[in-house]
C-alpha cells in the first residue's frame, strides 16, 4: 500500500493539483530567497549611501569655502584667503574620495535581481513543461 506501483492508480487531476501546489511552493520559496538577498544587499549598501551623503555634503561645503576664498581674495588680498582655499582643497578631496567610493560600492551591489529573474523564468518553464 502506498508503494512505488500505487502511483499509477492516481487520477491525473490529483497529479496536476500536486504539480500546481509544488510550483506555488517553489515560487514562494524563490520570492522568500529574493527578499532575503535584497535585504542583504540593502544592508551592504548602507555604508555606500552614507559615503555618498558625506561626499555631497563635503562638496557643498567645499563650494562654500571656495566662494569664501574668492571673497577674501577679492576683498583683502591677504593670507586670510589662502587659509580658506586650503580648507576648500581638503573638503573637496574628502568629497571626491567619499563619492567615488560610495558610487563604486553602489554599482557593485546592483546585480542581485538578475539571478532571481533567471531562476523564476526557469521555474515557470519547468511548470509549463510539467503540466503539458
Amino acid at each position: 500500500m502506498g508503494g512505488i506501483g500505487s502511483g499509477a492508480a492516481r487520477p491525473i487531476t490529483d497529479v496536476l493539483v500536486d504539480i500546481g501546489r509544488n510550483a506555488q511552493e517553489l515560487l514562494r520559496a524563490e520570492i522568500r530567497l529574493a527578499q532575503s538577498e535584497v535585504r542583504q544587499q540593502l544592508i551592504g549598501a548602507q555604508s555606500a549611501i552614507v559615503l555618498v551623503i558625506v561626499g555631497i555634503a563635503g562638496g557643498i561645503l567645499g563650494g562654500f569655502f571656495l566662494l569664501l576664498a574668492v571673497l577674501f581674495a577679492l576683498r583683502f588680498i591677504m593670507p586670510a584667503w589662502a587659509a580658506a582655499l586650503c580648507v576648500t582643497a581638503v573638503l573637496v578631496l574628502v568629497a571626491a574620495v567619499a563619492l567615488t567610493t560610495g558610487v563604486r560600492r553602489l554599482k557593485a551591489s546592483r546585480p542581485v535581481l538578475k539571478p532571481l529573474e533567471d531562476s523564476v523564468k526557469e521555474n515557470a518553464a519547468w511548470v509549463r513543461q510539467a503540466t503539458r
